[in-house]
């Protein structure tokens, strides 16, 4: 039984290809571009079907853009609130409360009571918490800009 089949060139580069009755859909072995076989009224051609592809593979990545846009966006402002709660005025602001336990402490153990032990050591224990050590906010700024990066990536994403 002999095959039957059509001499055409790539759509993309040119080569010849033996095209046979059977086939459908097939890869160029010269430069790999898929293309798709029509055959209407006794006539064959070759389409490229690379650019549907392509197209399939904008709108993919469109959409895995726009849902990575949602998770960075609450990830930066939980970024932005670990910020403001490590910043100077915050920590100052947080000071007033441990210095009023510090006081009271001292103001208490004055007089004997083991409540001024406790006060004196809850109100250093806020203060050491308070004072989140300069690295932890270094650190966030960091992380802040590396989101703001991939925020700024996948919204051209979604936007082209």
């Amino acid at each position: 039984m002999s095959e039957h089949f059509v001499n055409l060139n790539c759509a993309n580069c040119g080569a010849k290809l033996e095209v046979y009755d059977d086939m459908d859909r097939f890869a160029c072995s010269f430069c790999g571009t898929e293309m798709l076989v029509q055959r209407r009224g006794g006539t064959v051609a070759l389409k490229a079907i690379t650019e549907a592809i392509k197209k399939v593979q904008v709108g993919t990545d469109k959409t895995a853009a726009e849902l990575a846009i949602v998770r960075l966006e609450k990830e930066l402002d939980d970024l932005y609130e670990a910020e403001r709660r490590s910043s100077v005025f915050w920590r100052l602001w947080m000071a007033v409360p441990a210095s009023v336990l510090v006081l009271g402490g001292l103001v208490v153990l004055g007089d004997g009571s083991a409540w001024g032990l406790l006060m004196l050591a809850g109100g250093l224990g806020v203060f050491a918490y308070v004072f989140v050590p300069r690295q932890r906010t270094t650190e966030l700024r960091n992380r802040i800009k590396g989101v703001e990066q991939k925020l700024s990536e996948q919204k051209k994403i979604a936007n082209s």
